[in-house]
């Protein structure tokens, strides 16, 4: 592993005045679970690592009449057992435990996270259907990004290379939106999701007012799919969820890998699509037709 410099800023003009002044020499850290992974592979090889976890304020989980506001440096695991998140955001707590194991979910934060950008992660589904925005800062100013448009391709995001992500803002919960989040793995129960699928469903007088559907680790970016969510509006039938299935898996672009051929994890797709649609109706009330 290369040599190098871990510079321990305590707010976050100072963070962004580290970045600005160091440019590409320099990569943020929070818990460090995915970086330490880089370093020793040598994959990347940073002078100097900033560290995000003694920023003030940066760790502070806070509900709001605006809905959750969760400091970027808070690591997985707090965010999994603090009680509003249980009781207002259920399916985002059931995400978070089917994250890694325990000891990673103790330093892994919120913010590295979700600047790993790898398809694989189980939050990204899950926090597009709560609809949940990015805010990030530089010496320029915050910006607000929905994290539908935070990611863009493989590991890469929106984040300019002197922004840090200060906060993660979720919409305030809707008890009328139910949803599940189904993952599935080829391999073990603790690996990456060869599909991991966010269904949640709106209910109104036994139909479906709202759908959303989000797929992960089958393309370069979480998969929403407006018109197929579209689909699933109104008395719901069997028709329509394996229409719907089968529009996901056709879009789908997933690559070939140990968790299987592309082929393979197209027919998964739809499958857990499939399931994903029936159990957030199953939690809905709605009865497929």
């Amino acid at each position: 592993m290369r040599r190098f410099d871990l510079l321990e800023p305590t707010t976050t003009d100072q963070a962004v005045a580290l970045l600005a002044e160091h440019g590409d020499e320099a990569r943020l850290i929070g818990g460090g679970a995915m970086m330490s992974i880089l370093l020793r592979q040598r994959l990347i090889a940073p002078s100097y690592l900033i560290s995000t976890t003694g920023i003030t304020g940066l760790n502070e989980l806070v509900r709001t009449g605006q809905g959750l506001s969760i400091g970027g440096a808070t690591t997985l695991r707090a965010l999994e057992r603090a009680t509003d998140v249980k009781r207002d955001y259920p399916v985002l707590v059931d995400a978070l435990q089917r994250v890694g194991n325990v000891r990673v979910r103790n330093v892994a934060t919120i913010g590295g996270h979700l600047a790993q950008a790898d398809i694989h992660l189980d939050l990204p589904p899950v926090l597009i259907a709560y609809g949940t925005t990015v805010i990030t800062q530089s010496r320029r100013g915050q910006r607000r990004i929905p994290l539908q448009d935070f990611f863009v391709g493989y590991y890469e995001t929106a984040l300019a290379g002197d922004e840090i992500i200060v906060r993660v803002d979720v919409a305030p919960p809707d008890p009328t939106l139910r949803g599940v989040y189904l993952k599935f793995c080829s391999l073990s129960p603790n690996d990456w999701p060869t599909v991991g699928v966010a269904a949640f469903l709106h209910a109104r007088g036994g139909e479906v007012a709202e759908a959303r559907v989000v797929v992960g680790s089958v393309s370069e970016r979480p998969l929403q799919l407006a018109e197929a969510e579209g689909r699933l509006s109104g008395a719901l039938t069997n028709l329509a969820i394996r229409e719907v299935g089968q529009a996901y898996a056709d879009a789908a672009d997933p690559l070939d890998d140990v968790r299987g051929s592309s082929d393979y994890k197209r027919r998964v797709t739809s499958v857990i699509v499939e399931r994903a649609i029936r159990a957030a109706a199953e939690q809905a009330g709605i009865t497929v037709a």
